[in-house]
Parts: C-alpha cells; sequence; structure tokens
C-alpha cells in the first residue's frame, strides 16, 4: 500500500514539474534615437529604447576592441521591459564603434552595435 502511495506521489510531482509555461521566446529589440552619432569634444550620449517581452537584466556597452566593457548596467535596466535609455560615452579620439549586448531575465544575449564619428 505504500509503495503505491510513493509510486502515485512521484507520478503527480513528475507531472507538475515537467509541465512547465510557456515562456516569451522573443529577443530584446535595441533602437536607436539616431542612426549614427557625432562626438563632440570626445563624448556622445547614446540614447533610444529597448523593449523585450521578457524584463531585462542587464545592458553592456564596450567600446569595439576593448577588453572590458565601458559601462555595465544592471541597476536602472534590471526587471524593464521597456526601457528608454541614454548613455554617456566619453574618451571617442576616433570612429568607434560600441558593442551593446542587451540580456533578459532568460539570459538571452541581443547585440548590436553602434558608430560614433569624430
Amino acid at each position: 500500500m505504500i509503495k503505491k502511495q510513493i509510486l502515485a506521489f512521484l507520478f503527480i510531482a513528475l507531472s507538475i514539474v515537467s509541465c512547465s509555461k510557456d515562456e516569451p521566446t522573443s529577443t530584446p529589440a535595441i533602437a536607436f534615437t539616431q542612426a549614427e552619432g557625432k562626438a563632440v569634444n570626445g563624448e556622445y550620449t547614446i540614447t533610444g529604447t529597448i523593449t523585450s517581452s521578457v524584463a531585462l537584466l542587464k545592458v553592456i556597452l564596450t567600446k569595439e576592441g576593448a577588453a572590458t566593457p565601458f559601462i555595465v548596467d544592471d541597476t536602472t535596466a534590471k526587471n524593464k521591459n521597456n526601457y528608454p535609455y541614454s548613455y554617456l560615452i566619453t574618451g571617442i579620439t576616433k570612429d568607434t564603434y560600441i558593442m551593446i549586448d542587451v540580456y533578459d531575465q532568460n539570459n538571452t544575449k541581443t547585440s548590436t552595435r553602434f558608430l560614433i564619428r569624430v
């Protein structure tokens, strides 16, 4: 009798665990206010909006070719589905691509790059 109850419990528990709700699967969309930027005195502010069906986790900006990120935004972007962003990029001395990596709560990464001209 106890074996049947244990088997019944395991069957129910496995049925519940195996039934997962459908998670949204679309990747975040990154939109820019400008098609490309023009640095003034070595600075440019990238602006636009990130939209995602899954809440955001973080946004990372890296100057192309750099080993470390320039900006890691894991606070203001976190938990938002519609995020109007504004990031100040400094130290621009030549035409520079900024790599933008957006991660959502499912750890899905979406990447794009943005050109800042001098």
